[in-house]
Parts: C-alpha cells; sequence; structure tokens
C-alpha cells in the first residue's frame, strides 16, 4: 500500500477522494468542494490517502499546528470497510507522526462506541475538556465533539493553547 500526497484539485485522486470524503462525513463536519480546494495551498495542512491496486484505500486530511498533529479526517473507501485498513494506515500514520489529536463524535450508540474503542486500540484517551469543533462554514451550530489524544489527556493549558491555535488556523481559511 503506498501513501499519496494530494496537491490539488488537479490531482488523478482527488476527485476519488472527495467522494470518500462526502460519503463519510455529516455536513457540518465537512467543507465546501470550494474551501478544500482553497485549502491545499496551506502549508500546514496535508491532503493524503493510501493507494493499493490503483483504487484509493484511504484519506487522511491533517494540519501541522506547532508541535500537535491535527487529524482532521480519516476515512476507509466504504467497499473496503471491515477489511483491517483502518488499523493498518492508523498505525502508519502513528509512527511518522507525533502528538496527534483527533475528534469523534460524542457516544451516543453503538456505532459511535466502535468508533471510540478502534481509537483506543491505540493508545487515545478522551480528554474531559468542554470542546467544540471549529465551525467550517459560516452561521454553523456549536458542534461538541470528544477530543482524542494519544497516550496521556492534554492539561486545561494546553488544551486552550491548542484550540485558540486551531481557531486561528483553521479560520483564517474561511476568510
Amino acid at each position: 500500500m503506498n501513501t499519496i500526497y494530494i496537491q490539488n484539485s488537479n490531482d488523478f485522486y482527488f476527485q476519488e477522494a472527495w467522494n470518500i470524503y462526502e460519503e463519510s462525513f455529516p455536513k457540518e463536519e465537512k467543507r465546501t468542494l470550494q474551501e478544500q480546494i482553497k485549502l491545499l495551498e496551506k502549508d500546514t495542512y496535508t491532503m493524503a490517502g493510501h493507494i493499493e491496486n490503483n483504487t484509493l484505500v484511504s484519506i487522511l486530511f491533517y494540519w501541522r499546528i506547532d508541535s500537535y498533529t491535527y487529524l482532521e479526517h480519516f476515512a476507509i473507501n466504504s467497499k473496503l470497510r471491515g477489511q483491517n485498513y483502518g488499523s493498518k494506515i492508523l498505525k502508519q500514520f502513528i509512527l511518522k507522526n507525533e502528538n496527534i489529536i483527533l475528534e469523534i463524535e460524542p457516544i451516543i450508540d453503538e456505532m459511535t462506541q466502535k468508533r471510540l474503542s478502534f481509537y483506543e486500540k491505540f493508545n487515545f484517551v478522551v480528554n474531559q475538556h468542554i470542546h467544540f469543533q471549529v465551525p467550517f462554514r459560516e452561521n454553523s451550530e456549536d458542534l461538541e465533539l470528544l477530543l482524542l489524544t494519544q497516550n496521556s489527556v492534554l492539561s486545561k493549558d494546553e488544551y486552550l493553547c491548542f484550540y485558540k491555535k486551531l481557531q486561528k488556523e483553521l479560520s483564517s481559511n474561511n476568510q
């Protein structure tokens, strides 16, 4: 399996990556196509994927914010789910990145519990800070999510510092 990096909307796998993104996340957790294209111009943002047999297996969209790696979107091609790709890809991502932070929905049903259990297998822990996603769209309602970090939780000061930087980085894209 090979990692690919999508630099712009003309890249061969861009449309397939966009399709996986569109089908994998609810509207309030996604950007518009134009916003996503604009985001690719940022040095701190990476749109990556994994290819096997000429098929896009996964998408990983992430940010470098100071010493943190903020994993904003991670999804497996719906045709390939349940085949252990998620574990293989996340394990590889963890080996190449430090201080990984990600968000998941609050635990309300079996699916959200499975998602949390998946990340817990890789030593991600839930932070107890009340956390809201930085809105991707104007006039978005607040979306409370769980913040996960690997191996240990952030102190309140670390969290506030990270969140302020996250807001600044992500909101600068929306202007």
